[in-house]
């Protein structure tokens, strides 16, 4: 009896220090950097959420618009005319659907190409760590396939309602032939209003996943115990082109030979030997030849946004240079347009409101 009283009073003596040790305290660096994170994610995901809701009054407004408009023709144009809007709203929500799907796959190959180009140094990290990051990779790469699925599902989804679009719009030749001015008015808010919901899709997608990457944010610090920092609506002005600029400089001197829309991903001028400069101040994230397109060069305009450059014939700057707006890029192609397109991940926005 004794011996176990006396077991049982060491077992106790043991697992006593062992329940009363405190639970380690976060790595304050961690901590102030995830904290900085969460107020970025905040501000990003508030500064989409508003031109969300600029596209949304911009939206309604032209859709107000185009009821205004004088009726013109019989009931059938008008069934083609709505059955044009029904398909433009079916691609929206197609590109929104791909947009969505390709943010994961988008991540996780990033991380894999930083763990390709960056390994861990063997003979400095610890084994345990460097076994880590070797299965971390082959996770990655196993989730590769089936995100590329789904992207390619959403793909093809999108694919076929832009052909259904197309042949509405192909059977719907009467509503653009037998409607003189107000068809020419009615078409150009046709085109601005899918141009709007195709850049809202955009938008939305990226607007949700920036509030999940608040709340992952968020949960990390509640976790680690640490304050969630407050971030003041005033601190987060609307976010109207890439990095809160207001306009885009034209590369090329003169009015474009073309502009965004039927045919055109952006705006082009015919500049034989004339200077092209930089729309905005930005790295250069890609300069160099591209067969069919002259020399391009891409610039890096914020979080998601590109703005390419084609049709050059030379070039005065090199992949990695970061250019001040105004700055000589080189010189325009002998027999290619110059053509400035704003994109926003994958998808080609209309730049007629900062370049105008």
């Amino acid at each position: 009896m004794r011996r176990t009283l006396l077991m049982v009073a060491l077992m106790l003596g043991m697992v006593g220090p062992v329940s009363g040790q405190s639970t380690p305290r976060p790595d304050p660096e961690a901590v102030a950097q995830t904290q900085a994170q969460y107020r970025d994610a905040v501000i990003r995901a508030r500064r989409l959420e508003t031109d969300v809701a600029a596209l949304d009054r911009r939206i309604a407004a032209t859709e107000a618009s185009l009821e205004r408009q004088p009726a013109a023709g019989d009931e059938t144009v008008l069934l083609q005319r709505r059955q044009l809007d029904a398909a433009g709203r079916l691609e929206a929500r197609a590109l929104e659907e791909l947009a969505l799907a390709k943010g994961p796959l988008t991540r996780v190959l990033g991380a894999l190409q930083t763990l390709t180009r960056h390994p861990p140094p063997p003979l400095v990290v610890p084994t345990q760590e460097a076994v880590d990051t070797v299965r971390a990779a082959v996770l990655m790469r196993a989730l590769v396939e089936p995100l590329t699925d789904q992207v390619e599902r959403a793909d093809r989804r999108r694919a076929a309602v832009v052909a259904e679009r197309r042949a509405i719009a192909l059977q719907s030749e009467r509503l653009f032939v037998s409607e003189s001015q107000t068809g020419d008015r009615q078409a150009t808010l046709q085109s601005r209003l899918v141009s709007d919901r195709a850049r809202r899709a955009t938008l939305r997608a990226e607007a949700q996943r920036a509030r999940r990457e608040v709340e992952a944010l968020e949960a990390r610090l509640r976790a680690a115990g640490a304050p969630v920092p407050d971030v003041p609506v005033s601190q987060t002005p609307a976010l109207r082109l890439p990095n809160g600029r207001d306009t885009l400089l034209a590369p090329v001197e003169g009015p474009p030979s073309a502009r965004f829309g039927k045919g055109s991903t952006g705006w082009q001028w015919r500049a034989p030997g004339q200077a092209v400069v930089a729309p905005l101040e930005a790295e250069v994230i890609h300069a160099g030849p591209l067969d069919g397109w002259g020399q391009v060069v891409i610039l890096d305009a914020g979080p998601g946004w590109r703005v390419v450059l084609s049709g050059l014939a030379a070039l005065d700057i090199g992949t990695g240079d970061r250019v001040q707006t105004g700055q000589r890029l080189g010189a325009g192609h002998d027999s290619l347009p110059v053509v400035l397109e704003l994109r926003r991940e994958e998808l080609a926005v209309d730049p007629s409101p900062w370049l105008d």
